[in-house]
C-alpha cells in the first residue's frame, strides 16, 4: 500500500514538472543547426587540404620525373667522360710513342751519319772525292730524305693525334661542364622535392586534425538526429494517446472522487504550525493540460525556510526515504485504525528518523525549505487531510 501511494505521488508530480516534448524537440533543433555550420566548415577545410594535397603530390610526381630524367642524363654523361678519358689516355700513349719513335729516329740517323757518312762528307768538303765516297754520299742522301719523310710523317701523326686528343679534352670539359649543369638542377630538384614532402607532410597533420573534429562532428550529428527522430516519435506516440490518456484520467478522477474515505473523528495539530494551504484536496483543472485531476493531497507553504513538520498523531514510521525525485524526502507514517499520514517534499529528515520507530503526537520528523505535501489515507482510501488537522 505504501508503495501505491508513493508512486502516486511521483507520477502527478514528475508528469507536472517535465520538460514538454515540443521544447526538446525544438532544442535538439537548434542543436542540429548550430553543428550544421561548423559540419560544413570542417568540410570545406577537409576538402582544400585534400585539394591541396593531391596539387603538392602533383607537384611531387613531376619533380621526381624530372630528377629521375636528370640521373639518367648524369649517368649517361658520366660514362661518356669516362669513356673520353680512356681514349684520351690512349691517344697520349700514342703521342709518347711517336715521340720515342722520332727521337730514335733521331738518334740512329745521327749514330749512321757518324759511323758511315763522316768520311765521304769530310772528303766531300776537302773536294777528295773517291768513288766510293760519291756513292756513299748518294746513300746518305737516299737515307737522309727517307728519314726526313718517316718522322714528318710521325710529326703529322702527333699533330692528328694532338687534335684528337685536344677534342678529347674540349669535350670532357664540355662534358664536366653540363655535368655540373645537371647536378646543380638535381640539387634545385631535390630541395624542391623537400620542400614539397614537408608541405604534403604538414597538409596531412592539418587532414588528421580536421578529420578527427569532421568525425567528432557528423557523430554529434548522428547522435542529434536520432535523438530528434526519437522526439519526434515520441511526441506522435504522444499525441495518439493524449486523448485516451485524457479519458483515462477523468475515469480515474471519477473514480477517486467516488472512492474517498470518510472521517468523523475529531481534528489533531497541523504538521507545519504557522503554514498556509496552497492547493486544496478533490478536483481542479489543470492549467498546463487543461484536463480534470483528482489532487490526494494538499499543499502547505512554509512560514520560513527550514520549517519544522511534526507527526499528526502518534504512530509507527514504515517508509523513511529519498523519493530520488520531486516529492524529495518522503515519510509515511501508520496510525491507529488503518490511518496512514503521507509527508512529502521535505528538505532534510530528523535524526533517528527510521523504518519501525514509533512516534508521537508533535515529534518532529524532518524540515522542509517551502512547501511540504500532506496526505492521509483510511483503509486504502484517499481522505481530505483538513477533516483531520487544523490550521
Amino acid at each position: 500500500m505504501m508503495r501505491r501511494i508513493v508512486l502516486s505521488w511521483l507520477v502527478i508530480t514528475l508528469g507536472l514538472g517535465a520538460v514538454s516534448i515540443d521544447q526538446k524537440i525544438e532544442q535538439k533543433q537548434k542543436e542540429l543547426s548550430s553543428t550544421k555550420v561548423e559540419y560544413d566548415k570542417m568540410d570545406d577545410k577537409l576538402s582544400s587540404v585534400a585539394k591541396k594535397i593531391l596539387d603538392a603530390k602533383s607537384k611531387q610526381k613531376k619533380l621526381d620525373q624530372k630528377l629521375a630524367t636528370l640521373e639518367d642524363r648524369i649517368k649517361k654523361s658520366q660514362g661518356e667522360y669516362e669513356n673520353l678519358k680512356e681514349k684520351q689516355k690512349e691517344v697520349e700513349g700514342e703521342l709518347a710513342k711517336l715521340t720515342v719513335d722520332i727521337a730514335e729516329k733521331k738518334e740512329k740517323f745521327v749514330a749512321l751519319v757518324a759511323d758511315k757518312f763522316s768520311m765521304a762528307l769530310a772528303l766531300e768538303e776537302m773536294d777528295q772525292q773517291t768513288s766510293e765516297s760519291v756513292m756513299l754520299q748518294e746513300i746518305y742522301g737516299v737515307y737522309a730524305k727517307e728519314n726526313d719523310r718517316a718522322i714528318t710523317l710521325l710529326k703529322e701523326e702527333i699533330d692528328k693525334l694532338k687534335t684528337k686528343e685536344s677534342y678529347f679534352t674540349e669535350k670532357q670539359a664540355d662534358i664536366q661542364k653540363t655535368l655540373k649543369q645537371y647536378k646543380q638542377e638535381r640539387d634545385e630538384y631535390q630541395e624542391k622535392k623537400g620542400q614539397q614532402n614537408q608541405l604534403i607532410n604538414e597538409l596531412a597533420r592539418d587532414q588528421a586534425i580536421y578529420k578527427k573534429r569532421f568525425d567528432k562532428i557528423r557523430e554529434s550529428r548522428r547522435s542529434l538526429q536520432n535523438k530528434l527522430s526519437q522526439l519526434k516519435i515520441v511526441k506522435q506516440n504522444q499525441q495518439e494517446e493524449a486523448k485516451a490518456k485524457k479519458e483515462a484520467q477523468q475515469r480515474a478522477v471519477s473514480e477517486s472522487a467516488t472512492q474517498v474515505a470518510s472521517y468523523t473523528g475529531g481534528k489533531t495539530i497541523s504538521p507545519m504550525s504557522g503554514s498556509i494551504l496552497i492547493k486544496k484536496f478533490g478536483s481542479y483543472i489543470d492549467p498546463i493540460y487543461k484536463f480534470k485531476i483528482f489532487n490526494k493531497s494538499i499543499t502547505l507553504k512554509a512560514p520560513y525556510k527550514g520549517s519544522k513538520v511534526k507527526s499528526v498523531l502518534d504512530g509507527k514510521i514504515v517508509f523513511a526515504e529519498d523519493s530520488g525525485g520531486m516529492l524529495g524526502k518522503v515519510v509515511i507514517i501508520e496510525h491507529a485504525n488503518r490511518l496512514h499520514t503521507i509527508y512529502a517534499k521535505l528538505s532534510r529528515l530528523a535524526p533517528g528518523i527510521h523504518v519501525g520507530k514509533p512516534v508521537g503526537k508533535g515529534t518532529v520528523i524532518g524540515k522542509v525549505n517551502s512547501t511540504l505535501m500532506f496526505e492521509v489515507t483510511k483503509n486504502n482510501k484517499h481522505m481530505n487531510p483538513l477533516k483531520l488537522i487544523s490550521l
